[in-house]
């Protein structure tokens, strides 16, 4: 049986009808509600028709092409780069301390005595000498030199001595010390902190290219939400328009008195105000994702309109992802622990060439010399590289210094760095397994809010359908419908903040596991 309507609802539904057949043949029919606009399907934002007309360039980005364009033009990440070629510098220069050195010194001097007695007559003298050798430092701390002295002598004023003379030594000589400043631990203990601090560097600058990488995931999205939301805003100005030109179509006909066109004239014009706002925010999104997209010397950079072409939308997954895995690959990959274990071992590294520095000195000191002394050179050479006079030493030194406050002082305090590094690392493997915790959770919390708000779409599309239906009979008011009308853009721009967050999340899910890469598509 077909449901009885009130009476006060069959004479309002025949009022309607007697209005519709009353209205013009050429009239259209009173449009339904707009559907949810999508990706590339409602009109053109009126940016790059804008930017076409003033005969710039409008640029299709996906998030893979956005993300490739930052990793290489980003300016900070082009600056930051910088920073692991200075530590691996750093490392050829602790390196260079083993390198072998050549060295040389020539003299010429001339002297004078008086003279003192019939025996020790006046003397006048004239040398000539040399050097020329070669040292190195190795690894463990010892350090070996080995040089040739040539030399001339020339007197004159005495009997007693020949009036020249030439001299040629050979001497090797090293010194190795036994406990401060001893072995190979120690002596590169330099290296070893250069190489752990190039590594740190290049983790560190890792992290700022997964940092920027984010923030360019972030401005892509933002700029997208911006370009949509502008959508729903302009589906809702046209819904208003609409109601008010049914407005004015029931004053034209005096179904309305013509004061119940001011409540549709005010809903327009608070929908054209929220569309300008809507179009001032995509010129800042665009604005913030240039500047880290591109270098600061391109002239063309203002005027390049940013067209997002990854769509919003998204496949939601039918289960939460297992956090386990994730926590595991995230310790093992993000770049941040990674650093935080290089510091680590440098403050271990430093801990142990300070404990070394409290021990004594003790040094193993040998030489070995070859000389040669004729009146000709070449018999001098020949009787030193003979080893016709050879002479060698080994002797021990050493030192025990007295307190040595400021050597454990040193020492106590690296120790207490590398405790200090050590909770740094624990604290950051906490933060690492509840960041990965929280991102899982908001992904799966974010999935849920989108099938909620495009259930919440719907309804609200049907309501203001509802509305609508029920204005034209009678049953309604133009402020209902204006207020659906506003249930539904927000609805709308509900969805579009979730998909927005969800997106993120899936980037974030991969930021706090370390693998949030530009080769993307």
């Amino acid at each position: 049986m077909a449901p009885r309507w009130p009476v006060s609802v069959r004479s309002s539904l025949l009022s309607a009808l007697t209005l519709i057949a009353a209205l013009p043949a050429q009239e259209p029919p009173t449009p339904t509600v707009p559907p949810s606009p999508q990706a590339g399907e409602a009109n053109e934002v009126p940016v790059d028709a804008e930017a076409r007309a003033q005969g710039a360039a409008v640029r299709r980005l996906t998030l893979g092409d956005a993300l490739r364009l930052g990793r290489a033009r980003n300016v900070g990440l082009r600056a930051a780069e910088l920073q692991p070629e200075q530590a691996r510098l750093d490392l050829l220069f602790a390196d260079a301390a083993f390198e072998p050195e050549l060295y040389g010194n020539a003299s010429y001097g001339q002297g004078q005595s008086p003279a003192r007695n019939l025996f020790q007559p006046s003397i006048d003298s004239t040398t000539v000498d040399a050097a020329i050798g070669w040292r190195q430092r190795v690894v463990t701390g010892g350090l070996f030199d080995l040089a040739f002295h040539p030399s001339r002598y020339e007197y004159s004023g005495s009997s007693a001595f020949p009036s020249r003379q030439f001299s040629s030594i050979w001497t090797a000589s090293f010194r190795q010390p036994l406990l401060r400043g001893a072995w190979t631990d120690y002596n590169l203990a330099p290296v070893t902190s250069a190489q752990y601090s190039e590594e740190l560097a290049k983790n560190t600058f890792e992290s700022q290219v997964q940092d920027t990488l984010l923030a360019i995931v972030q401005g892509y999205w933002e700029l997208v939400f911006a370009r949509e939301n502008w959508r729903v805003v302009d589906s809702a100005l046209a819904v208003a328009v609409e109601q008010l030109r049914i407005t004015d179509e029931r004053i034209r006909v005096a179904d309305l008195a013509p004061r119940d066109r001011i409540a549709d004239e005010a809903e327009v014009a608070r929908q054209r105000e929220e569309l300008i706002v809507a179009e001032n925010d995509i010129r800042s999104r665009e604005d913030e994702l240039r500047r880290l997209l591109f270098e600061g010397n391109e002239p063309e950079l203002w005027r390049v309109n940013l067209q997002p072409a990854s769509p919003i939308e998204v496949t939601l997954p039918d289960a939460a992802p297992m956090f386990e895995p994730l926590v595991a690959a995230a310790l093992a990959q993000r770049p941040d622990l990674r650093s935080a274990r290089n510091a680590v071992a440098i403050a271990e590294v430093a801990a142990l060439e300070a404990s070394r520095d409290t021990l004594p000195g003790l040094d193993l000191v040998s030489s070995y010399s070859s000389d040669g002394v004729r009146d000709q050179f070449h018999d001098a050479f020949s009787d030193s590289t003979d080893q016709q006079y050879p002479d060698w030493s080994l002797r021990l030194e050493f030192v025990l210094p007295l307190g040595n406050h400021a050597a454990k002082a040193r020492a106590q305090k690296a120790a207490l760095e590398v405790e200090r590094q050590r909770r740094l690392l624990n604290a950051a493997t906490l933060d690492a397994t509840k960041q990965v915790r929280e991102a899982v959770r908001n992904l799966t919390s974010l999935a849920q809010s989108v099938r909620a708000s495009t259930e919440s779409v719907r309804l609200a599309e049907n309501n203001l359908e509802t509305e609508r239906v029920k204005l034209r009979v009678g049953a309604s008011t133009a402020f209902e419908v204006q207020r659906r009308n506003q249930e539904l853009s927000q609805a709308r721009s509900r969805r579009l903040r979730n998909l927005l967050d969800y997106r993120t999340a899936e980037s974030r899910l991969a930021y706090v596991q370390g693998k949030l890469r530009a080769d993307v598509e």
